[in-house]
């Protein structure tokens, strides 16, 4: 800073995006990977099993499914083919960004409001579908599965995300297309917004603050409106 010169303003609040299913059109190809490497272990698996595992690491849910099921489970041998399958099926596919996520992420950005990606996934992971989709130029923090100890619902990804970008939580939105990452963000004390891109909107509804069809539903100003509610809520100077 030259002599004379004001400092910038701290910013007023942040934006945590998840990757698959709210950037990224991937959720379905991650779902796909995940139902075949772990029937391929013997387990059949239930429709409503795609709307309670994910968002979870692959430790979670091989932990989860011992219980449920009752079965032996391998984890590496999961993770290991869950991998090769994803990036069998996306390779062959076509991967895109939702529509809206390249104008929100470049609103914000223009506007000084400091944007996180936050995922469950492998950095190899995000890095792959962010370049697919033409994403990659969009973000300087990323938080991957590797990042952090316990996942979603547990609020570590965005507590870690949040201080990564200078901010409290609270002065955070979190925007998700899972309930365990709308309880994540909820229980880290964030706005959580759901995007119905993967799951009903009624679904989501009782897990978050707003829900939306489509990114393009969204703004800087309405994200803003949405954490300063959520601060009220929370008898927090609104930011």
């Amino acid at each position: 800073m030259k002599p004379g010169d004001r400092p910038r303003p701290a910013p007023a609040f942040g934006v945590i995006f998840d990757n698959d299913g709210v950037l990224v059109d991937s959720e379905g190809f991650s779902i796909l990977a995940y139902r075949r490497a772990i029937e391929e272990q013997g387990v059949r698996l239930r429709e409503e099993d795609d709307e309670k595992y994910c968002g979870l690491t692959d430790a979670d849910i091989i932990r989860d499914m011992r219980q449920v099921y009752g079965a032996d489970l391998d984890l590496d041998l999961f993770s290991a083919r869950k991998r090769e399958l994803y990036f069998e099926y996306a390779a062959a596919g076509l991967m895109r960004a939702f529509p809206g996520a390249r104008e929100l992420v470049s609103a914000l950005r223009e506007k000084g409001i400091p944007v996180a990606l936050a995922s469950s996934g492998s950095r190899e992971k995000i890095a792959f579908n962010l370049t697919r989709a033409g994403l990659d130029h969009l973000f300087s923090i990323v938080v991957s599965g590797e990042d952090f100890r316990r996942g979603k619902p547990d609020p570590e990804i965005f507590l870690c995300a949040a201080r990564r970008l200078g901010l409290e939580p609270h002065q955070c939105a979190v925007i998700e297309d899972s309930i365990n990452g709308l309880k994540a963000a909820r229980a880290a004390g964030c706005a959580a917004v759901a995007v119905a891109n993967t799951f009903a909107a009624d679904r989501l509804a009782p897990f978050a603050d707003e829900v939306v069809d489509s990114l393009e539903h969204l703004t800087p100003q309405r994200l803003s409106g949405l954490v300063r509610r959520r601060s009220k809520r929370m008898n927090i100077n609104a930011v």
